[in-house]
């Protein structure tokens, strides 16, 4: 195990780092950790430690399908880190600068790591974990001046992890993707300590006639190989108005910017592939959400952003948060 890595990285995970697969603690031996009870070893790969267990198949899609993506992350804005992605961050979460400063935080999911940037440069210590070979790499890249951030590879699944271990843990736009999004909540609540914050953004239901045409199509995207599909994309940036206004209410896509770099195009093309590349895509209700929050027994539950819309037809075509739905709670 590198110098740089034992001296920074290991003092952030010694008190609370544990094998994702029995649960006992590890030791370090050479460029991996070794679980003390079961003798599984879990390397350290270019300065991110390994922590994959055996995926499921959906697992593997997933896998798969955001790797390209990440792939692409140099290619848009998502890697360009300023002070305005901290300003948007808190907007987001809806707290006050200084709640992160000395907090642990785990960000679940962290793709390219812009939400564990922004929490790291208000002063937490934030652990990110990631399922894919790209995002890691280009989180631990964009991360790696940062004394106070430790990037790993593992499954949200099996967290190498004891329960209770954060202050605040973040989980953006990562359940609804996978086969189950209320038992992926229930898995990565359990790391929230008691007084802790849980963050989730899932998205909301909405328009199912839009969303019916939408799967359908992922469904023939998904037999065609994922750099393809990347590729395929761009098409789904529609260049003519009129074309677009009928189309955005039937399926997922996007007007063609006009005047724009080809930053900007590949940003677009890069957010379509994100919405067509997973297998499970949930939408779920507030109402939904918030009743995952209670049945883990967390208080003070509330939108991070306020409703939006109201009306039939609004709630329809947008549902009443806009598509997303950023919620908190504090557990008791």
């Amino acid at each position: 195990m590198d110098t740089a890595y034992v001296r920074s990285k290991r003092a952030i995970l010694e008190q609370i780092l544990v094998c994702p697969s029995c649960s006992a603690p590890l030791g370090g031996e050479g460029e991996q950790f070794v679980c003390r009870s079961c003798k599984q070893e879990f390397p350290v790969k270019e300065g991110v430690a390994r922590f994959l267990p055996i995926l499921s198949q959906g697992e593997q899609q997933v896998k798969r399908g955001f790797n390209v993506a990440y792939e692409h992350y140099r290619d848009s804005r998502y890697l360009h880190f300023t002070e305005a992605l901290v300003d948007q961050w808190l907007e987001n979460v809806n707290l006050p600068r200084e709640y992160f400063k000395g907090k642990l935080v785990l960000d679940v999911g962290c793709g390219s790591g812009r939400w564990t940037y922004a929490m790291a440069m208000l002063g937490a210590t934030v652990v990110a974990v990631d399922l894919t070979d790209s995002g890691v790499a280009a989180a631990h890249a964009a991360t790696a001046a940062m004394d106070n951030v430790v990037v790993l590879q593992a499954s949200l699944f099996q967290l190498p992890f004891s329960p209770k271990s954060f202050d605040f843990v973040v989980c953006w736009g990562v359940m609804h993707h996978t086969p189950d999004t209320k038992y992926a909540f229930a898995q990565v609540v359990t790391m929230v300590k008691r007084g802790g914050i849980f963050y989730a953004m899932v998205y909301e239901k909405h328009n199912p006639w839009k969303f019916a045409w939408t799967n359908l199509l992922r469904h023939l995207l998904q037999r065609i190989p994922e750099r393809r599909r990347y590729e395929l994309c761009r098409y789904l940036m529609i260049k003519n108005q009129y074309l677009h206004s009928f189309l955005q209410y039937h399926i997922i896509c996007a007007p063609y910017p006009k005047n724009s770099d080809s930053l900007q195009v590949s940003t677009i093309q890069y957010g379509l592939y994100d919405a067509y590349t997973p297998k499970y895509n949930h939408l779920h209700t507030r109402a939904e959400v918030a009743s995952w929050f209670a049945e883990h027994k967390f208080n003070e539950v509330m939108l991070t952003k306020p409703v939006r819309y109201a009306g039939r037809k609004n709630l329809y075509l947008r549902g009443e948060c806009g598509e997303s739905i950023h919620m908190r709670g504090v557990r008791a």
